[in-house]
């Protein structure tokens, strides 16, 4: 597997590309206007076609990268088929499966952040979007039908109930952090793992103003790394493609 994750200087948004070392083809998920050019050049030093655009969640101002990539390939735009886009070419449904090359991504619905937002899977590693950040919760997008109890449920039944080994690659940066595992997940967010969790979660997520939030999100981000990682616990090590 080729695999590189690019993170947005200010944002801290996050950008993944995956690619089948065997026949090229290639994946992006969650790409932003400021990474189209490395990831054209990334792409055309190692030979790869790209096949499709992948959104985790789709809301105002994403289709303009995923058109930019498509104009330089004949890459489909993938979302969630409660996206409201005009752009999206091809509209999944949860447990769809995906395939690039001899690789195959499986498409879980976890709305929350939207009703449209997706996590997908390979092997060992889940690409949550904003659903779920290397902290913890991510926030809901009210202005785009975000719902902070289906954000929970989202995480707590369907993301925390993989094998603690699986890896979480999120949507943005927080607090530093770009990379954890669902058993440091679950160490740590304890609302998610007891009876009365859901109850707590909710009412401090009533008392989280989104200004507050999209502030301390900013204030969390840092520097663009470019380089490829994997993760193993207590290592960051750099892995060539």
């Amino acid at each position: 597997m080729i695999f590189k994750q690019l993170c947005t200087p200010g944002s801290g948004l996050l950008t993944y590309l995956l690619g089948d070392s065997v026949t090229r083809e290639a994946v992006v998920l969650d790409p932003l206007p400021a990474q189209v050019e490395t990831l054209l050049t990334f792409m055309a030093e190692r030979g790869l076609v790209l096949r499709y655009v992948l959104e985790t969640h789709m809301h105002e101002g994403h289709p303009e990268a995923a058109l930019a990539l498509k104009q330089h390939s004949e890459a489909r735009i993938v979302a969630h088929e409660c996206a409201k886009s005009e752009h999206v070419d091809m509209c999944l449904r949860d447990g769809d499966l995906l395939y690039f090359g001899e690789e195959t991504l499986r498409v879980i619905h976890t709305p929350g952040h939207t009703p449209c937002a997706v996590t997908y899977w390979w092997e060992d590693r889940l690409f949550t979007g904003e659903t779920l950040l290397a902290t913890g919760a991510g926030r809901c997008h009210p202005r785009a039908g975000g719902d902070p109890q289906k954000l929970y449920h989202s995480i707590a039944s369907r993301l925390l109930t993989f094998p603690g080994e699986t890896l979480v690659y999120p949507g943005r940066e927080s607090k530093g952090r770009r990379l954890v595992s669902i058993e440091e997940l679950r160490r740590h967010n304890n609302w998610f793992t007891n009876r009365r969790g859901g109850q707590v979660f909710l009412r401090a997520y009533q008392r989280l103003l989104p200004d507050k939030a999209i502030k301390e999100e900013s204030n969390n981000t840092g520097v663009q790394e470019d380089d490829v990682h994997h993760y193993m616990p207590g290592q960051d090590v750099s892995a060539s493609s």
